[in-house]
């Protein structure tokens, strides 16, 4: 019963984990929409009241400009000075929020995005077995931390720190990891042949 328990907890706490950069997109989305449609109010009472697709032309507009705000905005993401803006804010302040790495690198995957921060994916046994895990840091020469994710919700799990003995390198991406842990194992046949 106990262990039921923990599954749905597990589970419900990884949907709110979900669910809540979805929602604080939506709500940028909607304020973002809102504020264009007040100041693109003024231009669009001079054009005719026209319906394009059962869409306002007010309201096409609007959508127009925040997919080129967002364009925008991602052609100067790649610019040397937004990254060390955000490496500054996730420094300073988005690194005292929990699992904020970890989601981040998690969204990239589930987005495609690559990442240069992909965490290493390592075995370690369990009184279960051997686990997938994520490598985090080196603590000295002998000990380590790594972040054992829970199936089928690997957003959440157990920080463990593990000696070096009883790490078991494997030769596969976080993607590939993360993907095999929400689908509870099925494809680690192929994904760990001649590896284990």
């Amino acid at each position: 019963m106990k262990s039921i328990l923990k599954i749905i907890k597990a589970t419900f706490l990884g949907g709110i984990l979900f669910l809540v950069p979805l929602v604080v997109l939506l709500i940028f989305l909607e304020k973002g929409y809102g504020i264009v449609q007040k100041t693109t109010l003024p231009i669009v009472n001079n054009f005719p009241k026209i319906n394009v697709l059962g869409i306002a032309i007010q309201e096409l507009i609007g959508i127009l400009i925040i997919l080129v705000i967002c364009l925008i905005a991602g052609l100067l993401a790649k610019t040397v000075a937004a990254k060390n803006l955000v490496q500054k804010l996730e420094d300073g302040i988005l690194s005292f929020v929990p699992g904020y790495s970890f989601m981040k690198s998690m969204n990239e995957n589930i987005l495609g995005i690559e990442s240069k921060d992909d965490l290493k994916v390592i075995l370690v046994p369990t009184d279960a077995g051997l686990q997938f895990a994520f490598l985090i840091e080196q603590i000295s020469e002998e000990k380590f931390t790594v972040f054992i994710p829970d199936a089928p919700n690997p957003w959440s799990g157990s920080v463990v720190f593990v000696d070096k003995k009883d790490i078991q390198d494997i030769d596969i991406t976080q993607k590939q990891a993360l993907a095999c842990i929400r689908k509870l194992g099925y494809g680690s046949k192929e994904l760990l042949k001649n590896k284990l």
